[in-house]
């Protein structure tokens, strides 16, 4: 009986950065489901320590404003995930919950933090992510920008909520515009005798508004599992030296005796085989325009077996005959030749990433093998050129 296929249900997450002010949950959630109709499967919250208790009061629990969310707009228990459970507290160097972000070692621990978890987020492809920048510290919205700049996908969204300025700064019990008219007190400043002043407005007048954020989405051009990375400030480095290899590739170098390739400061090693294989392509497929097929190849083959030699000579001592060399048939040579492309590929999307970089760089197969036109240079033992004497 054949296998039944997955069937994937997608997931829309809210994201939220939250600080002291998580009234910008509920509104970034109201303003969602009540004026775009998308209906929030979960809502996850980065957060401080000292957010995560302000989060927990005003939010969570029997008498929170997300329960009462629920109960006005009449979503079921459980429709959307979110309790303790979700709370994303940051951490300092020493794994220390954060109370606030105020140093600069704060300010990079809460960045490759950020990073780690939208990074993981958008690597399920169930969940579409909703992502509110408008809460927590400034750097924080920053940093969550940053990161869907870097992983964010076309489905992916930044999103600002905007409220009317009384009842974001002068109503302190306003979390969402309710289904019917409330009234609520709303702090207009003091009087002369230092007094508060407060000002009854309806809950009518209340303006709510999602304001999308165009973010640039780089994970196509430079991959969505960056290697090397660990954290943000990294990856932004190592997303820099990728871009301008894009631009302006350096020169591609094979040393064939140590196994190595290197491109610029990016470089990796390969077996044997491979290292010879890769070599053979480069310089077979430039001689021929870009292309050629498996039969073409074939008939290059004693190349291959000279490229291992030469190896071997640097290193152990060549061998009387290689296998390259007693192949007679086109299927034989087919057979081994395809694996040993499908390990190069691997290997240079390893070190590039599953991006255009690592694209140039990879061998094309299909009717024929073909790669783009590079600029490289293959060197035997002590930096010799290959091919001279």
């Amino acid at each position: 009986m054949p296998a039944r296929a997955h069937v994937y249900t997608r997931k829309n997450i809210l994201v939220a950065v939250a600080g002291q002010t998580p009234a910008i949950v509920t509104e970034t959630l109201w303003a969602l489901e009540q004026q775009r109709a998308v209906p929030i499967d979960e809502i996850r919250v980065i957060t401080t320590s000292l957010g995560e208790q302000a989060v927990m009061h005003a939010l969570i629990g029997d008498r929170g404003k997300f329960g009462s969310y629920c109960r006005d707009y009449g979503v079921a228990p459980g429709r959307i995930a979110f309790s303790e459970k979700q709370l994303y507290v940051l951490s300092d160097d020493g794994g220390r919950p954060l109370p606030d972000i105020r140093t600069s070692s704060d300010n990079r621990a809460a960045a490759d933090q950020v990073y780690a978890l939208i990074k993981q987020w958008t690597a399920r492809r169930d969940d579409t992510l909703f992502c509110s920048a408008a809460g927590g510290r400034k750097t924080l919205g920053i940093y969550l920008a940053m990161a869907l700049m870097l992983c964010g996908r076309a489905e992916d969204r930044l999103l600002h909520v905007l409220v009317s300025p009384q009842f974001e700064s002068g109503v302190r019990d306003f979390f969402y515009p309710p289904p019917e008219e409330q009234y609520f007190q709303c702090f207009m400043g003091l009087d002369g005798a230092g007094d508060p002043l407060y000002q009854q407005v309806s809950s009518s007048e209340a303006q709510v508004e999602l304001a999308d954020i165009p973010f640039v989405r780089l994970r196509d051009l430079i991959g969505g599992e960056l290697p090397l990375e660990k954290g943000l400030i990294e990856t932004v480095g190592h997303c820099q030296l990728l871009l301008s290899y894009l631009q302006t590739p350096p020169k591609l170098l094979i040393q064939l005796d140590q196994g190595l390739v290197q491109l610029g400061r990016i470089q990796f090693s390969l077996s044997r085989q491979l290292v010879a294989v890769y070599a053979f392509f480069l310089r077979e497929l430039q001689e021929r325009g870009g292309a050629a097929t498996t039969l073409e190849l074939f008939e290059k083959r004693l190349r291959l077996a000279e490229l291992e030699r030469l190896i071997d000579r640097s290193r152990s001592g060549e061998q009387e005959r290689y296998a390259w060399e007693t192949m007679q048939d086109l299927e034989d040579f087919r057979a081994r030749l395809g694996p040993c492309v499908s390990k190069v590929n691997r290997a240079v999307n390893q070190a590039f990433g599953k991006n255009r970089l690592a694209e140039r760089y990879r061998i094309a197969t299909g009717r024929s093998y073909r790669m783009q036109p590079l600029d490289f240079a293959i060197f035997e033992a002590a930096g010799r050129p290959w091919g001279t004497t």
